[in-house]
């Protein structure tokens, strides 16, 4: 590992791997994730398990349609399943 970075995030949470994979894509190369253990081992991976792209607040909801494609998205660029599966929904 360097000493020096343009960028360090710290925590490997969906956040976290979020800001890396975003630094990527707009071509930043100088960049450094620090987790304490595995990616999404915390608060991120108690919290799996469902999305949805139904809000009042419509930049939430423009915020939670991209979220879907961008998991469809790195399911496409990665070549790896992630175990995304839409189902649809219900609510009352």
């Amino acid at each position: 590992m360097k000493s020096h970075y343009r960028v360090v995030v710290i925590g490997g949470g969906v956040v976290g791997a979020s800001v890396l994979y975003h630094l990527a894509k707009f071509g930043w190369s100088d960049v450094c994730l620090i987790e304490r253990s595995v990616l999404t081992a915390g608060s991120s991976w108690h919290a799996a398990g469902g999305f949805h792209a139904l809000n009042a607040d419509p930049n939430i909801a423009s915020l939670q349609a991209y979220t879907i494609d961008l998991f469809e998205e790195i399911q496409r660029e990665s070549g790896q399943d992630i175990g995304l599966h839409m189902t649809g929904g219900l609510t009352l």
